[in-house]
């Protein structure tokens, strides 16, 4: 007798390059790219994060804001349990934050930790979150919270779900040797930099930031502001801090191009 559709597990284990990782069986961008090929949807951006976490000195923290399944956040935190650096990821999605959370379990990892919050420009507040079924064929990673969902992701929004997420700024978490920031918050791009600047300036880390939902000058000027370089890799800005003694080993277009 075939289980009923809500009977069955939305939440899957896979193999993957990284490790082993809990995901949406239904979604339709970065577990799809896992099961079919065991790597990243943007499988280049992560492995340029985990050079760059085996070449930083010693000891750094990432910042994996919009973390989604964690790709990122798995693949760099076994790089930096070997070096003394630590992860912190954030998720708005309680049900994606869970299963991340089950991921560093599967992997024991001591050195990633999983935020449940909102990442803005805001010391306090709260964001709604926008109710999705799960069970249904989507893109999870897209889902949007500035009150209007924008990109079709394979079902509409329902309303909200009644869940309340807490905003946090990252200047006032307490993080230090931040090297690597990564920031892919579907459209919130602007106002997580703005609550960061102090932690930017002070750090001076690597980061890459996603592009495509929000105003790409507005992103790149706030790093160009601050003496980093900006170049264009896909849908992200990657943007490279004054001084650094690395190199990259591939040309990539200016951030205008």
């Amino acid at each position: 007798m075939l289980l009923a559709r809500q009977a069955v597990p939305y939440s899957v284990v896979l193999p993957t390059r990284y490790g082993q990782m809990l995901v949406n069986r239904y979604d339709t961008n970065q577990a799809n790219a896992l099961f079919k090929t065991s790597e990243a949807f943007d499988r280049a951006e992560v492995q340029l994060f985990i050079d760059l976490a085996a070449r930083l000195p010693a000891g750094i923290t990432f910042l994996d804001v919009g973390a989604n399944f964690g790709v990122f956040s798995l693949a760099v935190a076994q790089v930096l349990a070997q070096r003394g650096g630590k992860v912190h990821a954030f998720e708005a999605q309680r049900i994606i934050a869970y299963m991340l959370c089950g991921t560093v379990a599967l992997n024991s990892l001591e050195n990633l930790y999983v935020h449940h919050r909102a990442v803005g420009d805001q010391a306090d507040g709260e964001i709604d979150i926008p109710a999705f079924d799960y069970r249904t064929v989507s893109s999870f990673g897209s889902i949007e919270f500035g009150g209007e969902q924008r990109e079709f992701i394979g079902q509409p929004a329902q309303g909200a779900s009644g869940d309340k997420v807490p905003l946090c700024r990252i200047d006032d978490s307490g993080f230090s040797q931040v090297g690597l920031l990564k920031i892919d918050v579907e459209g919130m791009e602007a106002a997580v930099l703005r609550g960061a600047a102090q932690t930017i300036e002070r750090d001076r880390p690597w980061a890459l930031v996603e592009w495509i939902k929000s105003d790409r000058a507005v992103l790149a000027g706030f790093f160009e502001a601050r003496n980093y370089r900006v170049y264009r890799l896909g849908g992200n800005l990657l943007c490279v801090p004054p001084d650094t003694p690395i190199t990259l080993q591939h040309d990539m277009p200016d951030w205008r191009s």
